[in-house]
């Protein structure tokens, strides 16, 4: 299925509510860390500001070797607007930013691009606002949050282990021991650590309205999931962002979603119905339930693109799993080659042999018998391993036919 085509359909599909404002992932020569906090800042303040963001990766436009036809891409396919940002160490204590947007609402492409300078530390730079303020001047909407005086309260996080992610709200926020700003009278702060494939989290629910409030967290094992269910049943789960034929299924429904706490977009694909996008939060402790009820498709030509995808991602599978059948008789072949060698070196050992004078008839003809038997062996093998081999590369070749 064409590029384009797919990137339409999944964004008219799974974000029919509002046009979405696409984000590639920011450049960056920062800690990964850090880097993921940056971005999911981004993301949230721009939801506050009443935009519908959805982070993109480079390959989602893999056929385009320009800016220019991402950004055509993206307006064929109904978006509202590209996000690029970057992030550059500036020294021990700062970083410099810049953010851009590419507008596609209207037949121009008007940008917004700021620039700025914010401190290197992550507590520094949120609670220097510049963040929000450098938005706001993008996107032309205020995405302050005014605090009522004596509301306002200097949460201080420690962990066991130490420089675990914490998190305010659901929302990542620092990496501790670390100190940020929160408004009202209760907030629940989480804090995960990872090691491997192995979570450590804890959260609590800390009152406010006090200068500081100071948390000091253990963190445990954690096995929490959300368990994704949807009506009907046996719905495909992909990853958040477009399908295509190189997309892989991380299961069925009813499904155990586990991933770091938070909240992680993924794609509900069933057959006959609407593509779905939805958010999917992780809490850092508790086990919970989603329940996804799926719209059934009506339009003919979605229909028809989905049965086209389905039977080309069906072929793809036959394709991959005849280049993975082809190895077993390769291997079965190139063995009983192998073993033929042994035979025709066990009869040219018996015919050495003959080559002598000997005593006795009946030994001489035992000999000529097993030197035949000894050839007749190596023959039927290097028959049969030949064939095998022959199969084999057939395999291969219809495997690979189908899967590119």
């Amino acid at each position: 299925m064409d590029k384009k085509l797919i990137i339409s359909i999944m964004i008219a599909v799974g974000l029919s509510n509002s046009a979405p404002l696409l984000m590639f992932p920011l450049e960056s020569d920062l800690d990964s860390n850090i880097l993921a906090l940056w971005e999911n800042s981004i993301k949230q303040i721009f939801k506050e500001a009443a935009f519908e963001p959805v982070k993109i990766e480079q390959s989602y436009f893999a056929q385009c070797e320009s800016v220019e036809c991402a950004i055509s891409s993206a307006r064929v396919a109904g978006a509202q607007g590209l996000f690029r940002g970057r992030l550059r160490a500036e020294g021990k204590d700062s970083i410099s930013l810049r953010f851009h947007i590419d507008w596609l609402a209207s037949n121009s492409t008007p940008q917004s691009d700021i620039q700025g300078t914010a401190p290197l530390s992550w507590d520094d730079a949120m609670r220097s606002g510049i963040l929000p303020k450098l938005l706001s001047g993008i996107t032309g909407k205020s995405t302050e949050i005014e605090i009522a005086k004596g509301e306002k309260t200097y949460v201080s996080v420690e962990t066991n282990p130490e420089n675990a992610v914490v998190m305010l709200n659901g929302e990542a926020t620092c990496s501790s021991p670390c100190e940020f700003l929160a408004s009202g009278s209760r907030a629940q702060v989480a804090a995960y650590w990872q090691s491997g494939d192995n979570i450590w989290a804890a959260k609590t629910d800390v009152k406010l309205g006090k200068d500081t409030a100071k948390v000091l967290m253990e963190l445990r094992r954690t096995f929490a999931y959300t368990e994704i269910r949807t009506l009907p049943e046996n719905a495909l789960i992909y990853p958040g962002g477009f399908l295509d034929l190189n997309s892989k299924a991380l299961g069925k429904t009813p499904y155990r979603f586990r991933s770091l706490p938070g909240t992680t977009q993924i794609r509900i694909f069933h057959e006959g119905y609407k593509d779905t996008l939805i958010d999917v939060n992780v809490d850092a402790l508790e086990k919970q339930v989603q329940i996804v009820q799926l719209n059934p498709m009506t339009d003919a030509r979605q229909i028809a693109d989905q049965n086209l995808f389905i039977k080309s991602q069906t072929k793809r599978k036959i394709g991959l799993g005849l280049l993975g059948g082809s190895v077993g008789p390769l291997t079965a072949g190139a063995l009983l080659c192998i073993l033929a060698r042994d035979d025709y070196q066990k009869a040219r050992e018996i015919k050495s042999e003959l080559s002598y004078p000997s005593v006795g008839g009946e030994n001489f003809k035992a000999k000529v018998k097993e030197n035949h038997k000894a050839v007749e062996r190596g023959d039927t093998k290097v028959i049969f391993g030949s064939s095998l081999i022959g199969i084999s590369l057939i395999l291969a070749g219809v495997g690979f036919s189908m899967s590119f």
